[in-house]
């Protein structure tokens, strides 16, 4: 029996089965290509930051931080056995707050009271802001407190050139009459904040008082 040498033909239904598998190993590859394409893209996607997070991105949207509060000025009274008492200080006191005493009539100086500075303590002391100008323009600017059934003030503090408070190192209660070179304080005491000796109940009795030169219960002179 003879063999037959020579190269062996593909016949129809090999070539199309070969055909078939070939298909499909393309298919599963580009499924593979794919699947690691998106695998690769996914990370990167869950990576990036979410719509709200871009707020807090400082140069963009962070403000400025806040310049840090001034400290609240105080002077600190000695009372004694009761121990020390801290006053908090005025603000420094703006020409649109002032009100003139008109009942001392001084050629070279005029007298105003900081009705913004007004106050009445629950024991029965008035402070305010005390201005004195001269004709030149010069003030001289202090923050006092009066004790009315006593007839006495206290300097609490001294304004400065710059506008801000000195408070007095060692405050101590003067009769009116002492250091008082036209009786100025007397007619505050007087016609405005103690009459007959009896501190105003509130600011705006004082304001009151100020604006229409003498308090209601004191007889005009």
């Amino acid at each position: 029996m003879e063999r037959v040498s020579g190269p062996v033909r593909s016949t129809p239904a090999h070539a199309a089965t070969s055909e078939s598998g070939g298909r499909r190993h393309a298919r599963l590859i580009c499924s593979i290509a794919v699947f690691l394409v998106a695998a690769t893209m996914q990370p990167q996607a869950l990576a990036q930051p979410a719509p709200e997070r871009e707020l807090s991105n400082p140069t963009a949207t962070s403000a400025p931080p806040s310049a840090s509060p001034s400290r609240q000025q105080v002077v600190i009274v000695s009372e004694g056995d009761d121990g020390d008492l801290k006053i908090d200080l005025p603000a420094y006191p703006s020409d649109a707050d002032l009100i003139e005493l008109r009942q001392v009539l001084r050629a070279d100086l005029r007298f105003f009271v900081d009705t913004r500075s007004l106050q009445v303590t629950p024991g029965g002391e008035v402070r305010y802001t005390f201005v004195v100008r001269t004709a030149g323009g010069s003030s001289t600017v202090t923050f006092e407190s009066m004790r009315c059934a006593a007839r006495e003030r206290m300097i609490l503090a001294a304004g400065t050139a710059d506008r801000k408070w000195t408070p007095a190192r060692m405050p101590r209660w003067d009769a009116l009459e002492r250091n008082d070179m036209v009786g100025q304080r007397a007619v505050l005491h007087r016609d405005i904040l103690c009459p007959a000796r009896l501190p105003i109940r509130n600011v705006q009795e004082g304001v009151a008082a100020l604006r229409s030169g003498i308090h209601p219960l004191v007889e005009p002179r």
